[in-house]
């Protein structure tokens, strides 16, 4: 299995101090969304579900499917949670679901984790909240938003493992973009798939509300820094 493919980077494959710039952008992000959680009206409303979708990501992300190369890639999750929980509670979610995939099964590992909670639950969860608000806003069809937003979440995700690959010189970017994007995108299929249909189930009982632009905009600007450094990498 490719260790870069299956999105959870494990330790030893970056750098100390690289792994350490991981935790200083994971950290404030991780103290806002518990800040965040604290302050919510409606936690112990939420808490049910929260509980149930950390389950789900939990099963998603050990599915391993074998793609051409003697590769493997794996759903993600974060797209769900995210649609159906918002950005603060998703954080917090996903790094729950991230942390106990390291320390059950060794995917990923503790001093790489910062970066693994960059790439699947605030690039990942942000950018599909950004997506899945512009199709609220469009008046889209639900199942076709939900599906856009997770396909394109889990590209996000992917991008942004392969830009600090890059960056930490442990993979050339043109070559682990050729190899993980088609891969996860294809995985995106069956991930937008089950993100929908399991998203309308949410919604006809009531256990999730419309996206605020207020949760939507800081997607966006990581959605603007990823193209940013996407150009500057290949040019």
């Amino acid at each position: 299995m490719s260790l870069a493919l299956a999105l959870h980077i494990p330790d030893g494959f970056l750098a100390p101090n690289f792994c350490a710039a991981g935790w200083l952008l994971a950290a404030p992000a991780l103290a806002w969304a518990a800040h965040a959680g604290a302050q919510s009206p409606d936690l112990e409303r939420r808490v049910p579900t929260m509980g149930m979708l950390a389950a789900f990501t939990f099963v998603a992300q050990s599915l391993q499917f074998p793609v051409p190369g003697g590769t493997s890639a794996h759903l993600q999750g974060s797209a769900l949670v995210a649609l159906a929980l918002g950005p603060a509670a998703s954080l917090l979610v996903l790094t729950v679901v991230i942390a106990m995939q390291a320390l059950l099964f060794g995917d990923g590992g503790l001093l790489a984790m910062g970066w693994n909670v960059v790439n699947m639950a605030l690039v990942g969860a942000m950018g599909a909240c950004s997506l899945g608000w512009l199709g609220q806003k469009l008046r889209l069809p639900a199942f076709a938003w939900a599906f856009v937003a997770a396909w394109i979440s889990i590209e996000l995700s992917t991008l942004a493992t392969c830009l600090e690959l890059a960056a930490a010189g442990a993979s050339p970017l043109k070559i682990s973009l050729a190899g993980m994007l088609p891969a996860q995108g294809l995985v995106g299929l069956g991930e937008g798939l089950a993100t929908a249909a399991a998203l309308g189930i949410l919604r006809q009982r009531r256990q999730c509300s419309p996206l605020s632009w207020r949760e939507a905009a800081p997607g966006w600007l990581v959605i603007g820094l990823l193209l940013v450094l996407l150009a500057g990498g290949l040019v």
